[in-house]
């Protein structure tokens, strides 16, 4: 048997009370649809975040000095059309591309020298293979389908984001020795968020086995086969790509850790925060080597 209990304090009968009750529970319905509306929207603003943090890291990664300001102010204006899901709060756009449009023409007149095409770093091997590196997201996308061959060796630091690196290996070329490898990983950990480790897991794959996923952003892919896993050793790189990494603003201590490119004034400290945080970021890769893979790996 169902008992209901009237609230006689507040209402004068049960059908002001029921009355009241239906029209709290009409406001909670509709309250919900909003909460509903405004958590979609929350989620879609975290994921455009989350894809103008992989731009600008990127950028700050792989461009070294040549920062990409047509990126730039196309991130910002991302932000601005977003800025109701993002709570983007827009600077003088105006403004900013005045001070960036100087710094375009004059990158556009050597563009326009060298040519609109990508402009990987290319470097060479012991061997004498030419090794590309990218340098921001349309390098690695012209290098995993543009400017690969068959024979070619594909990396990518593990598990982070970094430049997508291509060892050359063309018809009549010498053979390719373990040097050559080494050297393209080391590349491949320098140019990545892994540089700050003593060493660092590396992909390798065949140029063929390298996919889009459908609806990626640029430079991000997926491999249907990797190869070998080689450990790659940023320290190790040649002291002309540190020096060119500490202009830009990322430089290397005494202890291999990097720094920003101010003077450190507390060497002790910043060491002892810089280990905890490499422990933490290798506790985390050791968490994700052990979770099972449901799905195919993408390399950004």
């Amino acid at each position: 048997m169902l008992q209901l209990v009237l609230n006689t304090k507040e209402y004068y009968s049960a059908q002001e009370e029921s009355d009241a009750l239906f029209a709290m529970a009409r406001k909670i319905k509709r309250g919900s649809k909003v909460v509903k509306e405004l958590m979609q929207s929350s989620l879609e603003g975290e994921q455009i975040l989350r894809e103008v943090m992989l731009d600008l890291k990127s950028l700050a990664i792989l461009d070294d000095i040549d920062l990409d300001e047509g990126t730039l102010i196309s991130i910002q204006e991302r932000l601005e059309r977003s800025s109701k899901k993002t709570g983007f709060q827009s600077p003088n756009i105006e403004e900013t591309r005045d001070q960036l449009q100087g710094r375009v023409k004059a990158k556009k007149r050597v563009n326009d020298k060298v040519g609109k095409g990508p402009n990987p770093r290319q470097l060479t091997s012991p061997s004498g293979h030419r090794v590309l590196v990218g340098r921001n997201r349309r390098d690695n996308e012209a290098i995993c389908f543009q400017l690969s061959k068959p024979t070619d060796i594909w990396m990518h630091a593990r598990g982070c984001p970094g430049a997508h690196v291509l060892l050359c290996v063309r018809r009549g070329s010498p053979e390719v020795t373990d040097e050559d490898l080494q050297f393209a990983a080391n590349l491949a950990a320098f140019y990545s968020d892994a540089r700050t480790e003593r060493q660092a897991a590396i992909t390798t794959a065949e140029p063929k086995h390298i996919t889009k996923p459908r609806g990626a952003s640029l430079g991000a892919v997926s491999l249907r086969q990797e190869g070998k896993t080689i450990l790659g050793r940023p320290d190790e790189v040649s002291d002309d790509l540190k020096a060119a990494r500490e202009r830009s603003g990322a430089a290397w201590d005494e202890l291999g850790y990097r720094k920003l490119g101010t003077r450190v004034k507390n060497k002790k400290t910043t060491a002892a925060f810089e280990k905890a945080l490499l422990l933490k970021i290798r506790e985390a890769k050791g968490k994700n080597k052990r979770r099972k893979r449901t799905e195919q790996q993408e390399f950004y």
